[in-house]
């Protein structure tokens, strides 16, 4: 039963590598330095568990996580993360199979939550670090958790885009547009024009404010966007 661990910072790497070295008897552990490292010794090696680093070269931890997981989907898979950033999660939820083990650890996790972890998904369980619990909630309530309309309109205006600018670029009218920004700012909690006299925020500003706090957005992830919406209007 082979282990990889998959992190772009070698310090890490060594921390769990020791940590499961001793912890987990006779386990074969390898190593990888960035994401795409990853999947090429995941389909060679075969691994009963990966841990993978969110932020890494070349892929991310999640892209990582989805080639994996499309062609060795009984691997168990645990996400390690600086920050308990809402987008991650939602991005996890997307590509981990709905009966798959899986984990997210916070890197500030002590050793024994991610043994903890790390014995959970091998076998076939998941564990989600205590830091989260409450991102995880609000991604499961219809209430908070954006549609992907939403979102994607929630990047659009973080990305500076007027309504005329979001509705060219995602070939929709500029009062759906608008319908889509009325349902984020309800989710977000801002009043709409008509709900309040208090004009001291605009809305968009405070969408967008709101939304880096909570962990909706962040910058690579709108640099991403601002490459598909910009590879959109070449194509248009």
């Amino acid at each position: 039963m082979t282990i990889l661990i998959a992190d772009d910072e070698e310090r890490d790497r060594k921390w769990l590598k020791d940590l499961l070295s001793a912890h987990l008897d006779d386990q074969p552990i390898h190593e990888a330095a960035d994401g795409q490292e990853a999947i090429e010794q995941a389909l060679k090696l075969r691994p009963k568990l990966v841990f993978l680093d969110i932020k890494m070269p070349r892929l991310s931890g999640i892209k990582a996580a989805e080639q994996i997981l499309d062609k060795l989907p009984e691997t168990g898979v645990l996400m390690l993360s600086n920050f308990a950033d809402e987008v991650y999660v939602r991005q996890l939820w997307k590509v981990v199979p709905p009966n798959g083990a899986f984990g997210y650890i916070l890197k500030n996790a002590s050793n024994e939550q991610v043994v903890e972890a790390a014995r959970a998904v091998l076998s076939g369980d998941c564990w989600i670090h205590p830091g989260i619990a409450r991102v995880i909630q609000r991604t499961q309530n219809r209430a908070t958790n954006l549609t992907s309309a939403e979102y994607e309109a929630l990047a659009c205006i973080a990305l500076g885009l007027t309504d005329h600018g979001i509705a060219r670029r995602l070939y929709l009218t500029e009062k759906a547009v608008q319908s889509r920004l009325k349902s984020l700012y309800a989710k977000l909690a801002i009043p709409g024009r008509s709900e309040s006299h208090d004009t001291e925020f605009n809305q968009r500003c405070r969408a967008v404010y709101l939304a880096t706090r909570r962990g909706l957005i962040n910058q690579s992830e709108l640099e991403e966007w601002e490459t598909k919406l910009l590879e959109t209007k070449a194509g248009g």
